[in-house]
């Protein structure tokens, strides 16, 4: 007779070659994570040991893993249809992840349960198209209004969310908000594509950072993703500070010439402010938070320059000078932290558990954390995250698994929206069915990403499994520039089928809509809104949004209920 341990053993086997032959007992499912170490600090009144450094608890953290994105080659605009660029992106693109079986030639037909292997991050920008900065754009060197006369102060926050593939940026100037239009750069007119810039810059052969479509001049991008990297080191980001200098240079001079807002500024004496959007994971880190505040600051300082030549940028690094125009020190807020700012501030926010969902176009970021409200000791709400992951799977490699797998040319525009699988596949002539499946696959990834994170803080003692958002349904947000996309909204649906199905609960998920633009702002819509959520929430004050704090400092938040009386204090002894 099989022992014990043999009979699980053949009992896993069983189940993980059927998946479909799962129980009405079965338990949730645990995968390996490796928690940063402030997350395994016990709390004076857990009761629980902390764990030895390199323990795993029972949720994989996405991106030290499965969901962890190599990092990139320098990118720079996509070629057109059929150049040579679409040539070599399908050959990095045959380049595996770590631990990636091998696809052979022949095992690329759409009709398989498989989706592209992930290459090196290269937004793509409708072919090549290049920027401009325009000329009245040299006004954004001042720090006041051209017609400048003097006059009462007026406090000006810019908030700049500097994406992997985008940057948005928006700005508050007394009670105006101004969502910044980049069309004037980027000659990009549609309706969402023109509230976004790329992230790339150009640097002539003689050392000069610029904005101008010239052939000799070498594309400088891939401008975020090192910065992680970089945390701790004295290294010049050069191009990512000439990036940022010009658009923030941009961003004031839109401002002086808005039609509505500029005419008010000539008459104040502007006091201006700057927030910068960090990532989640890494915020937790000070060195991070100290690289993204002197790279904000040292921005600004090359926003005043009129000509960026890579000595003056590298110069502007080292000398660290203590004043250049900022009313206090660059504010740096978390990235999710910023895109429910809103909320946090309305009357419909309760504390207890929530989730959100950032769907951009390079990653996936999906956090779990609890909102506490302030109490008398506190001046902002404190936010204790309990799991996070960054996965590879935003709408540029959704756009890159349909060409990858549908045998297209590498051609599309990361700015515009996700294309329906209908579409689609009326466009490229392809059959909607070969559509379907491509998507299906990339769509199951995406549902395993989020169910890692959901799952993980349900069931595991660093989680909050006694949240009664578990019974009561999970407030969720949904935000970035794929949050429209249909791919992403089924995928979601099925995590919260799988949820539903595990917990025999009638609900798991309770969907929140963030309103960043406010009431004002209607004929925006959601998609627009959705893509300058982050940058809105960052033109707020940034010690009054939230505060990140470690989990464990707080204890489960459960909503209250009935009071249960003792019926001695009813009817006596």
């Amino acid at each position: 007779m099989k022992s014990w341990k043999e009979q699980l053993r053949d009992a896993k086997k069983n189940l993980q070659g059927n998946h479909s032959k799962t129980t009405s007992d079965e338990k949730p499912t645990t995968v390996d994570f490796v928690p940063p170490a402030s997350w395994l600090e016990a709390s004076p009144n857990s009761g629980d040991d902390p764990l030895p450094p390199g323990s795993k608890t029972s949720i994989t953290h996405r991106s030290r893993d499965s969901c962890k994105t190599n990092r990139p080659a320098p990118a720079g605009p996509s070629s057109k249809r059929g150049a040579n660029g679409a040539n070599d992106e399908k050959e990095d693109a045959a380049k595996n992840l770590p631990g990636d079986p091998p696809i052979p030639d022949d095992a690329r037909s759409p009709t398989q349960n498989q989706t592209a292997p992930t290459p090196d991050f290269r937004p793509h920008v409708d072919g090549g198209r290049s920027l401009a900065m325009p000329g009245w754009a040299d006004a954004g060197s001042s720090l006041q209004h051209p017609e400048y006369q003097g006059g009462a102060p007026m406090v000006v926050r810019i908030g700049v969310d500097f994406g992997t593939a985008f940057t948005k940026v928006a700005i508050r100037a007394g009670v105006d908000l101004v969502p910044v239009d980049w069309s004037a750069v980027t000659s990009d007119e549609s309706p969402t594509g023109r509230y976004v810039i790329p992230g790339f810059v150009h640097r002539a052969p003689d050392g000069e950072y610029f904005w101008r479509g010239l052939a000799e001049a070498d594309i400088q991008g891939n401008l975020k993703l090192p910065l992680i990297e970089m945390a701790g080191s004295d290294e010049c980001p050069k191009a990512t500070l000439a990036y940022l200098a010009l658009v923030i240079r941009y961003a004031r001079a839109f401002l002086y010439q808005h039609p509505e807002v500029g005419r008010k500024l000539a008459n104040r004496s502007l006091r201006w402010e700057l927030n910068v959007g960090c990532p989640t994971e890494p915020h937790d880190h000070p060195e991070v938070v100290d690289l993204f505040r002197r790279i904000a600051r040292t921005a600004w300082q090359l926003a005043g320059v009129n000509h960026l030549q890579e000595s003056s940028v590298t110069a502007a690094w080292r000398s660290g000078e203590a004043e250049v125009g900022l009313e206090a020190e660059p504010g740096v807020v978390p990235e999710f932290v910023a895109q429910i700012a809103g909320y946090l501030g309305s009357r419909q926010v309760s504390e207890g558990l929530y989730a959100l969902i950032d769907i951009g176009a390079a990653t996936l970021d999906v956090a779990t954390f609890n909102v506490v409200l302030p109490n008398d000791l506190d001046s902002s709400p404190r936010i204790p995250i309990f799991f996070s992951a960054v996965c590879p799977l935003g709408t540029h490699y959704l756009n890159h698994n349909r060409h990858f797998r549908l045998d297209l040319d590498f051609a599309w525009d990361d700015a515009a929206p996700v294309e329906p699988a209908d579409g689609f596949a009326k466009r490229h002539g392809k059959r909607r069915a070969d559509v379907d499946t491509v998507d299906s696959a990339f769509a199951s990834r995406v549902a395993s990403c989020i169910a890692g994170v959901t799952d993980g803080t349900r069931t595991n003692s660093r989680g909050d499994p006694r949240s009664s958002a578990w019974s009561e349904g999970l407030p969720i947000f949904v935000t970035g520039g794929g949050s429209s996309c249909e791919l992403y909204r089924r995928a979601i649906e099925t995590g919260e089928l799988e949820l539903k199905r595990r917990m025999y609960l009638p609900s798991s998920f309770r969907f929140i809509e963030l309103d960043p633009l406010g009431a004002r702002f209607q004929h925006f819509g959601i998609e627009i809104g959705g893509r300058l959520s982050v940058a809105i929430g960052l033109t707020e004050d940034a010690e009054g949004i939230a505060r990140v704090v470690p989990h464990h400092d707080i204890g489960p938040i459960m909503r209250p209920g009935a009071e249960r009386i003792d019926h001695t204090e009813l009817y006596g002894d």
